[in-house]
């Protein structure tokens, strides 16, 4: 995950529901306790109750590792939601789906597995239906390859939210692991191989992106100046006018967030203001293959992050790049 400032700042929280404590620090590696106390429905309910560690990544001083060896329980109904309450101090990360293929590919390679066999899979496929288009996520087990998974996905016209898949040697399952396109990853074994070339490499892209979303609002920038970041699509996106109706759809979508529309056709123009940390952006689609996005005054990294990571699992995934007005 990214955190805003060191995590001995970001995460000292004391809530009705609940109380992290930090314990101890050594050689920058952080331990806490988080005990949830979900809500009464009509008697007390056991709180939930678990330990991890945070730790600044290596080479890149805005990054950080949460770890734990804690149960599935713990992490779903207390540590995550944890991080959803306070996404405005530390947030995590996405995954395109084809960085995502490369990424597991690579894996595979250096540490000489015969294959990655999928066991689990939560897909998001986009079905058409006219205006009416609209994604649609599920769950699937389809005991694939990797390539067969990722061909799988290609078929349903989708991409995966998360795999989970088996480590194998021949026909030997050397361990399971899940990695999830928010950069969660989870294994059972095989730790040192999960940690150097998937757990890393995610590091490396939460860097990038921090590195191409920071310094975007204009109150940083000389004469309050705009620097506009797009979203390219592979093909033609908005070759038709109908797609205008399904983009604005999925946009308004947008949790925690106002969209308002200015302008729908033949062009795209809307106003999205981030209830979250109160960032603000102009969205602009003036030509068929990308998405212009132009933060005003406050638009912050996690602000950003969760814009396009909506419009890459609301509607359709595309290239993040910096805005050059000379190719317009």
């Amino acid at each position: 995950m990214q955190v805003s400032s060191h995590p001995l700042n970001a995460l000292k929280q004391v809530t009705e529901t609940e109380v992290l404590t930090y314990f101890s620090t050594h050689e920058g590696v952080t331990l806490f306790e988080l005990v949830f106390h979900p809500p009464r429905t009509g008697g007390d309910a056991e709180a939930i109750r678990g330990r991890f560690f945070v730790c600044k990544h290596p080479s890149f001083p805005e990054v950080f590792m949460a770890m734990t060896i804690e149960s599935v329980d713990f992490v779903q109904r207390a540590l995550l939601p944890f991080i959803e309450r306070n996404r405005s101090h530390f947030y995590l990360t996405f995954l395109r789906h084809d960085d995502l293929g490369s990424l597991l590919k690579n894996f595979r390679m250096k540490h000489g597995f015969s294959d990655l066999r999928v066991v689990r899979a939560s897909v998001i496929s986009r079905f058409a239906g006219g205006m009416r288009e609209a994604t649609i996520p599920s769950i699937s087990w389809p005991r694939l390859g990797l390539v067969g998974a990722f061909e799988y996905a290609r078929e349903q016209n989708g991409w995966f939210r998360s795999l989970t898949f088996e480590l194998l040697k021949d026909s030997r399952v050397f361990a399971e692991a899940t990695i999830h396109r928010n950069g969660i990853v989870k294994t059972d074994g095989e730790f040192l191989s999960v940690y150097n070339s998937l757990i890393l490499p995610i590091c490396h892209v939460i860097h990038d992106n921090v590195e191409l979303f920071a310094r975007r609002s204009r109150r940083e920038n000389p004469q309050l100046s705009v620097r506009p970041l797009t979203i390219e699509f592979a093909r033609d996106q908005f070759e038709n006018v109908e797609e205008n109706a399904k983009f604005i759809e999925a946009m308004r979508q947008l949790n925690n967030a106002s969209v308002s529309v200015m302008h729908g056709n033949p062009y795209i123009s809307m106003a999205i203001v981030d209830y979250v940390d109160g960032s603000t952006f102009d969205l602009w689609v003036l030509n068929s293959s990308e998405v212009v996005i132009v933060p005003q005054l406050k638009s912050s990294i996690a602000s950003i992050k969760r814009v396009i990571s909506h419009v890459f699992d609301n509607y359709a995934e595309g290239m993040i790049r910096d805005f050059q007005i000379s190719r317009q």
